[in-house]
């Protein structure tokens, strides 16, 4: 394995690959524990800390988001990366209208950073601006065709505007264009599942999502939100137990809280509100 030897293992350049090409492929995990390699053997690393930046404010992990900020501004302001990891620091701490300056001085800075138009898009998106927000993602699409956030950045605003059959075309083309991997099945069972007509059809592609990656942590959500309309909560709580045995994610525990209430588990529920905090 190319771990083993040692010349690429202390290889940031390599690192920082990898760690792209696990977030590009889902795996959010693997994708924090290589930038965190690379960074560590590279303190002045800016390169991708925009997507590391991001991959731990989803995780909650604010504190650490903050210090990154710090640390890439201490090296430059004139690189996109620290305003976009500042951007997602207060996106997750739901300052939209800053998180909304932040990714624009970063796309002011560098106009083909992906990271920064994602970001303010969905700034954008959750200020209710949905119109501008389907600029930005289009403009990430053309320049990242590959990267299905792009895609799913758009969708989401699609379905914001209650645009199912835009969504639902969109989907398909990104399923078809990308293959049918873990990714792909979710997002167009996501679509599906906001049309009562394709609720069957949703449960469908995320059994095969989950049979391919159990622990995705995308296709395990919207499993989880398939479970709890149908009130089927023990097997919710399977479900997230499974996925989270080899993983800790706040998303999945808070939604294990939440079926954990359903049937009366309270100090069990707690606790899991507790750790997603």
């Amino acid at each position: 394995s190319l771990e083993k030897k040692s010349l690429l293992r202390d290889n940031v350049d390599l690192l920082g690959s990898l760690a792209d090409l696990y977030f590009r492929a889902g795996d959010n995990k693997n994708s924090v524990l290589k930038f965190e390699q690379a960074q560590m053997l590279d303190p002045y690393l800016i390169k991708g800390m925009d997507v590391y930046g991001y991959l731990l404010a989803r995780e909650g992990r604010l504190e650490d988001v903050e210090n990154l900020g710090c640390r890439l501004f201490n090296i430059s302001d004139q690189h996109a990366e620290p305003w976009v990891v500042s951007g997602c620091h207060s996106f997750y701490s739901k300052r939209y209208s800053r998180a909304l300056y932040l990714g624009a001085k970063a796309i002011q800075l560098n106009s083909n950073s992906v990271q920064a138009l994602l970001l303010k898009g969905a700034a954008l998106r959750n200020m209710g601006r949905v119109q501008e927000a389907i600029i930005h993602f289009r403009e990430a699409i053309r320049l990242a065709p590959c990267r299905l956030d792009c895609y799913e950045g758009l969708i989401e605003c699609y379905l914001a505007s209650n645009s199912i059959r835009e969504a639902m075309v969109m989907a398909n083309n990104v399923y078809k264009t990308l293959g049918a991997n873990a990714q792909t099945l979710t997002l167009l069972a996501t679509v599906c599942l906001e049309d009562p007509v394709t609720q069957e059809k949703a449960k469908t592609l995320l059994d095969k999502a989950l049979t391919q990656r159990p622990d995705y942590i995308k296709a395990v959500v919207k499993k989880a939100e398939l479970l709890s309309r149908e009130q089927k909560y023990e097997d919710g709580i399977a479900l997230l137990r499974n996925a989270l045995a080899n993983q800790s994610d706040c998303v999945l525990h808070r939604i294990l809280g939440d079926f954990l209430v359903a049937v009366n588990e309270y100090q069990e529920a707690m606790d899991q509100y507790s750790i997603a905090l």
